[in-house]
């Protein structure tokens, strides 16, 4: 059981060190995690920093980066001893023209699974709640739609990613505000990004976080799921979107249910950026 989406305390709105989530992980019976810090990149915002030994510092900066890497290889070291694997991961904000915003060892660091994620539209944080609005009162739903999925198409096509975060990251609040066609408005777009998944070797996370919250799907839904997979994408993993430490590992056997019913026979294990194929039992 693998959960690749995990946020320690390195990330602002996280809590929880590498150690905790490492012991919880243990004692939840997972075989591998991936640690995958916020990497926001947007500096129009106030949200580009991380926390390192109790002090902010800018994710444009390669110091926190040196010391992210060096305690999750660590960890490895430690925990593979006892039955865990410790992956390095981050996820990173898509933007345009995102390489200026990224640290200077950024292609350097070892990194075993790159997420890239789309929070931001015009600036607005579609994932927080009290800001989610602000960008919605200005589009029509499918204007929304077309917006955020050129957003993800252009992530898809920058090739520096190895697996999309939450697709469908609009629902969350999105439904309240436009209703239930928030859930549709994949459709226009989904054949064109399932053929650029394909053509850069990328994949999807089936991510867990929703059901906390309160939705009865993970994200993507399962109709994306199956979109996907009707079109060839066969690249997925698993995540939680840990914040916490008690969250790591949560709903993650439902989510390898799904794929299974979705007709997956494969989730994907990652080392050094390369998708190695684990038959789903």
């Amino acid at each position: 059981m693998f959960d690749y989406h995990v946020h320690p305390n390195y990330s602002i709105d996280a809590e929880g060190s590498i150690e905790e989530f490492c012991e919880i992980a243990l004692e939840k019976g997972l075989e591998e995690i991936a640690f995958t810090t916020h990497l926001d990149t947007d500096n129009a915002g106030d949200d580009c920093y991380v926390n390192v030994k109790g002090k902010r510092v800018d994710t444009r900066s390669s110091i926190w980066l040196e010391d992210y890497e060096a305690s999750i290889k660590s960890a490895d070291d430690e925990y593979k001893e006892r039955g865990l694997r410790v992956r390095l991961g981050v996820e990173v904000d898509y933007i345009q023209d995102i390489d200026g915003s990224l640290p200077e060892r950024f292609y350097s660091t070892d990194f075993d699974i790159i997420l890239g994620s789309v929070h931001l539209i015009d600036h607005i944080a579609i994932s927080a709640k009290g800001r989610a609005e602000k960008a919605f009162k200005n589009y029509s739903m499918e204007e929304l739609g077309e917006k955020y999925y050129t957003h993800i198409m252009e992530a898809v096509e920058s090739d520096l990613f190895d697996i999309l975060a939450h697709i469908d990251l609009y629902r969350r609040y999105g439904q309240t505000f436009y209703g239930d066609g928030i859930r549709e408005i994949w459709k226009p777009h989904i054949a064109d990004l399932a053929n650029a998944m394909k053509r850069h070797n990328m994949g999807f996370e089936v991510n867990t976080s929703p059901l906390r919250k309160g939705q009865t799907q993970p994200m993507p839904d399962v109709n994306i799921i199956n979109a996907l997979k009707d079109r060839g994408v066969s690249i997925v993993t698993t995540g939680s979107d840990a914040h916490c430490p008690q969250d790591v590992g949560a709903d993650i056997n439902g989510a390898i249910q799904l794929l299974r019913d979705s007709g997956f026979s494969n989730i994907s294990q990652f080392e050094k950026r390369t998708a190695h194929k684990q038959a789903i039992l």
